[in-house]
């Protein structure tokens, strides 16, 4: 359980750094099948420096920031497709949030990339990566991806 903790920190850091990574237990073993409706979600978290603040009054704090996030994965026959959709609020105050769909390998390539999607007038934002043909043996791990 530790490592697991671990590993996923780990990638939590590293995706700051524009770096592909994986928890853990996020994947399969090369020339093994994935869960093809597993969808892995990662709450990407920023450093808000003290002086940043919302409407002027009150300070951003990561701490006091919550997320109501979705994900799924639609299909159309043997085709693909994930999807997320997150709202950002601090107290009774709802804040511009983005979301990320996409697909990854286990070799770090990245395929069917929504790149972040951000809200609009502090809503809810949603993100849906392309669609892919499923294969077993050759298809990413569908992940999301959400944050402020």
């Amino acid at each position: 359980m530790k490592k697991k903790i671990m590993g996923l920190a780990l990638s939590s850091c590293l995706l700051l750094a524009s770096v592909p990574a994986y928890a853990a237990d996020s994947a399969a073993e090369p020339n093994q099948a994935v869960d093809p409706n597993l969808v892995i979600s990662t709450k990407e978290e920023l450093h808000i420096p003290n002086n940043v603040t919302l409407k002027s009054i009150t300070p951003l704090d990561n701490a006091s920031i919550t997320y109501d996030h979705n994900h799924g994965i639609d299909w159309d026959r043997n085709n693909r497709q994930v999807w997320g959709n997150t709202q950002a609020q601090q107290g009774t105050t709802k804040l511009d949030s983005y979301t990320r769909a996409r697909f990854e390998q286990l070799n770090g390539s990245v395929y069917g990339d929504s790149g972040r999607v951000w809200s609009a007038n502090q809503g809810r934002s949603y993100a849906r990566s392309a669609w892919e043909n499923y294969n077993a043996l050759r298809s990413g791990v569908a992940k999301t991806y959400y944050g402020i």
